[in-house]
């Protein structure tokens, strides 16, 4: 044999012995990272390293786990790398755990310093600062009918700058932003923002930067920091950490000004009573930087959901002008041409309160809730879930569910009403999530959705532009389910 042909032979049987070895080692290291600990429930198999997350990220994470659905059941689990995640599908599944296994199913993950109150771990720190948030939110107006002057009072302005495009086409998005956020604005700090404000206009714009950009398992998860960006994120990494380091700047700001003319004798919003509570002593846990963290809780994830949801109403509204006609002749036949809507009349106005349900129904703007942890080894459809296991809850499967909605991706704000034209309260309606970690502002959303949407009904007919294309019903994906960009016009009535 040549030396050539003994090179040749050494070297294909080196290669196929490498090439046998590293499929033996990436087996043994899959069946080692990926093996389904204990007896946790089944669900698609994962790839090497990276887990379900490269699937996830060719779709829409919560329409592939509802289709996931069907195939593993109400739970099953995927991985992201190599940690295991329970997803939760189905009403009576997620009822059981965060309702009747509650304590089981309350914490989070840990997030940057995990305070404020979404993030903030479950335990006696969460519940101190959650009861005193809410109890000093009711203080000046949460859940109250007094709360309504503020809300209208925005919706007013809002009025006078659509009146402004002087019937011309426009996308809607920043004065719908704006306005939402000026009414939490006006009861944590205790004055609105004037359209000019410059600062106030940015951090606007820097929430839309955080809420556009889809959601980063990374965050959630320091051992998949290094995973390549296409599979984290949307938008540049750096941009959405610019704008949100603005937003915490932006606040840090509004908190430093009022603890600079704080009076005891004059308590004029949420930030007053928080910085009262840090006064009076062995308060540890009361610190500015917690103060913070509520604040851009309250700000910036109730203001765009809400921001959200109404977008979505007013697109429906132009893709189903009938609906629009149906609920503006009822609002006008309660409320007048002139007289402020109020929630004392909500009664009254049935439809308009059942086209708003469908709206939250059809697209949710928070299909997928923050991630959940076991608080503790539980057991759920008799699969182990340890202490520990990020949970996903997939609202989606609730919201679209055809065993509890007919015809589930049609627009029937119909279903919402009884026999008599009543509207009914369905139990399966959870746009809010449910139980410990339900959404903190979910009693002023209720009341933001119902105030716009009967005073922009009040006083304009919307319309697609003509010739337009009509608008996508599919979500844009973010941190939020909102609508791709449109444009409409308004004729006032």
């Amino acid at each position: 044999m040549s030396v050539l042909k003994l090179i040749a032979t050494v070297a294909r049987d080196y290669t196929n012995f490498t090439t046998v070895f590293l499929a033996v080692f990436v087996l043994f290291l899959t069946n080692k990272l990926l093996r389904r600990p204990g007896n946790l429930p089944p669900g698609p198999r994962p790839w090497p390293l990276i887990g379900n997350l490269l699937t996830l990220s060719l779709g829409t994470a919560y329409v592939t786990f509802t289709e996931w659905r069907k195939k593993y059941g109400d739970v099953f689990t995927v991985f992201f790398g190599s940690r295991p995640v329970m997803v939760l599908n189905g009403f009576n599944t997620i009822q059981e755990a965060l309702v009747k296994k509650g304590e089981d199913f309350s914490d989070r993950l840990r997030v940057n310093d995990s305070l404020g109150i979404v993030f903030a771990p479950y335990g006696p720190f969460w519940k101190e600062q959650r009861k005193f948030t809410m109890a000093g939110l009711r203080d000046f107006g949460f859940g109250k009918r007094s709360l309504e002057g503020r809300i209208l009072e925005e919706a007013e302005a809002l009025r006078e700058e659509i009146m402004k495009t002087d019937g011309k086409p426009f996308n809607i998005l920043s004065m719908l932003r704006k306005a939402v956020t000026n009414v939490i604005c006006s009861i944590v700090f205790g004055a609105r923002h004037e359209p000019d404000d410059a600062a106030f206009n940015t951090f606007l714009e820097d929430t839309e930067t955080r809420f556009q950009s889809p959601l980063r398992v990374n965050r959630f998860y320091q051992k998949l920091r290094h995973l390549p960006r296409v599979l984290a994120t949307g938008r540049s990494a750096q941009a959405i950490h610019e704008a949100m380091e603005r937003m915490r700047k932006f606040v840090k700001t509004k908190v430093d000004e009022r603890q600079r003319d704080f009076d005891p004798n004059d308590i004029r919003g949420f930030v007053d009573a928080y910085i009262q509570e840090m006064r009076s002593g062995h308060k540890e846990n009361f610190t500015d930087q917690q103060l913070a963290y509520i604040l851009l809780d309250l700000i910036t994830a109730g203001g765009d959901t809400t921001t959200q949801t109404l977008y979505w109403a007013l697109l429906y509204m132009i893709i189903h002008p009938d609906k629009q006609e149906r609920a503006g002749e009822e609002i006008n036949r309660t409320f007048g041409d002139s007289a402020p809507p109020t929630t004392a009349k909500r009664k009254e106005v049935p439809f308009t309160e059942a086209f708003v349900s469908e709206v939250q129904r059809i697209n949710s703007v928070t299909p997928l809730t923050i991630p959940h942890v076991a608080s503790n080894d539980t057991v759920m459809h008799g699969y182990n879930i340890p202490r520990g296991t990020m949970v996903q809850v997939n609202l989606w499967s609730v919201l679209r569910d055809p065993n509890i909605w007919d015809e589930p991706d049609q627009f029937k704000p119909e279903r919402f009403l009884d026999n008599q034209g009543q509207y009914t309260k369905r139990d399966a309606f959870i746009p809010f999530s449910t139980g410990q970690r339900i959404c903190l502002g979910a009693q002023l959303a209720k009341m933001e959705l119902f105030l716009f949407t009967t005073y922009l009904l009040q006083h304009f007919t919307f319309k697609l532009p003509e010739g337009a294309a009509v608008p996508s019903t599919v979500g844009l994906p973010g941190l939020t389910n909102g609508p791709r960009p449109y444009e409409l016009y308004a004729i006032p009535k």
